[in-house]
């Protein structure tokens, strides 16, 4: 376990690039129509006016193809090639999404997640935290957008489109949710290279997604915590490696974005608190720690060793002479 410091924002992924979308009409082309591949070449030449031109004369032909309307609708959604207009773009994604097509369902996805994180980041690239605090308040009611997109995300996925699978796996690793250590590994195993992800979470039984999991090693008081342990039972010469998760205590007030799929599905824990024994070993001996953990409102959740008052603040203290002695080098 490290000293770095971490962060708990969850970033939203989206698709930014039209070239990108390349890999959908790879996926979906009807037919190798010459206006299809002048679409293509143009758009390998970045050059979006007559992409557009031929994707909209398509479009009112009425001849487009699911592959041209695609891509019709994300320069709209991103302004390449005409000016962005999102009205424009949702008459094209809008029935597509109706006729259950996962390019359609993940690029309407994507757009909604958009829409709901508007202005988290601000023009420098840094969180907007007033902006953030406000997102995480959010009832369940004012999420409709966001659940939404999460559904068509997952229903995308579960008709095997690859980049909505790659969506899931990135998202459950980022998300604290209801899912079970199986659940989550089998939707690892979908996705390419993450075999090492799979058997991760496979490891006991804990309800923090990996890239929480991280968070937590990395965390200075957490790591002092377990150095202490490792103190206490003379073990100071390894690394504490984590072995096991255990759940102390259940979740309680959970509040879940749920998706209404064959199995209604509890996608991303908005409320809620719950407590994780994590046991370590080195030196051939285990350690527990129990952590508490309260989810954040954004996917994520804010986490503490789970100890009395005086022994938390002492291991902060101890943190804090350590940053201390490390500036005055």
């Amino acid at each position: 376990m490290t000293n770095s410091a971490t962060a708990t924002h969850k970033a939203t992924s989206v698709l930014t690039v039209l070239a990108a979308v390349l890999t959908i009409g790879s996926m979906t082309m009807e037919s190798a129509q010459a206006n299809e591949v002048q679409l293509n070449a143009a758009i390998e030449k970045g050059d979006y006016q007559q992409a557009f031109n031929i994707a909209s004369a398509e479009h009112k032909k009425g001849s487009a193809s699911l592959s041209t309307r695609i891509l019709l609708a994300q320069m709209y959604m991103q302004g390449k090639g005409t000016s962005k207009n999102i009205s424009a773009a949702r008459s094209l994604i809008d029935p597509l999404v109706a006729q259950n097509k996962p390019e359609a369902q993940l690029l309407l996805s994507n757009l909604l997640k958009q829409e709901a994180m508007q202005g988290l980041t601000k023009a420098n690239g840094r969180i907007d935290e007033a902006r953030y605090q406000a997102l995480a308040k959010r009832s369940l009611k004012e999420r409709e957008n966001e659940r939404y997109a999460a559904e068509l995300m997952y229903k995308s996925a579960q008709q095997g489109f690859h980049l909505a699978i790659e969506s899931v796996c990135n998202d459950i690793a980022s998300s604290v949710t209801a899912f079970g250590s199986k659940e989550r590994a089998n939707w690892y195993r979908k996705c390419a290279n993450k075999e090492a992800w799979a058997r991760a979470s496979e490891i006991g039984n804990s309800i923090a997604p990996l890239n929480l999991r991280r968070e937590v090693m990395r965390d200075p008081v957490v790591t002092e915590a377990f150095q202490q342990l490792a103190t206490k039972a003379k073990c100071t010469n390894e690394d504490i490696t984590p072995v096991d998760f255990k759940i102390g205590k259940p979740v309680s007030g959970g509040e879940y974005l749920t998706l209404n799929l064959p199995k209604p599905t509890r996608q991303m824990m908005v409320r809620g608190q719950w407590q994780e024994i994590w046991v370590g070993k080195a030196c051939g001996k285990t350690m527990s720690l129990p952590i508490a953990f309260k989810a954040d409102g954004m996917g994520g959740a804010t986490f503490s060793p789970d100890l009395p008052a005086a022994e938390l603040n002492a291991l902060k203290m101890a943190v804090q002479r350590q940053q201390q002695a490390q500036q005055q080098k």
